[in-house]
């Protein structure tokens, strides 16, 4: 049996634990910094006396999406992704498209996947996940959004 690429792996097993959240509640902005979906938030921990001292985390956030550009050059961007703690998710891109300007602003629902293994480690660590937008060239937004995390325990 191969061992599995660096940038991929393999579960044989069901997830230990699964978590979802969802809201209807439309959220825009027009930031160029990440900033976190109000709401879109699991709390996570790792460490002695939780779950797992370490954990396989696999996100799913699927949302209606809108995305209108400033200046009509159709290059605005709506960029998404998930945060575990400090740390983004993979794969982990400068170019996170999760909706694109493009004629006439219309919502319309898109759905991204993000993963990260944190080792084993005794100590206590916040790993929550966050799911957070920035936008390039554009202001928009999500709404009717839904986000599931699977813990595979280490």
């Amino acid at each position: 049996m191969s061992a599995p690429a660096p940038n991929s792996f393999r579960i044989t097993t069901a997830p230990d634990l699964v978590y979802g959240v969802w809201d209807d509640k439309r959220f825009e902005t027009k930031s160029a910094d990440w900033t976190q979906v109000p709401g879109a938030e699991v709390h996570l921990m790792l460490g002695q006396g939780w779950p797992s001292q370490g954990a396989q985390f696999v996100a799913t956030f699927s949302a209606e999406a809108l995305c209108s550009d400033n200046d009509d050059d159709g290059q605005g961007v709506l960029q998404a992704t998930v945060f575990f703690g400090d740390e983004q998710g993979e794969p982990v891109s400068t170019n996170h498209r999760f909706a694109t300007a493009r004629g006439k602003p219309e919502w319309s629902s898109h759905t991204l996947i993000r993963t990260v293994r944190f080792e084993p480690d005794t100590a206590e660590r916040d790993v929550s996940a966050r799911v957070k937008l920035k936008l390039n060239g554009a202001e928009g937004g999500v709404q009717n959004w839904f986000l599931k995390i699977e813990r595979f325990s280490l």
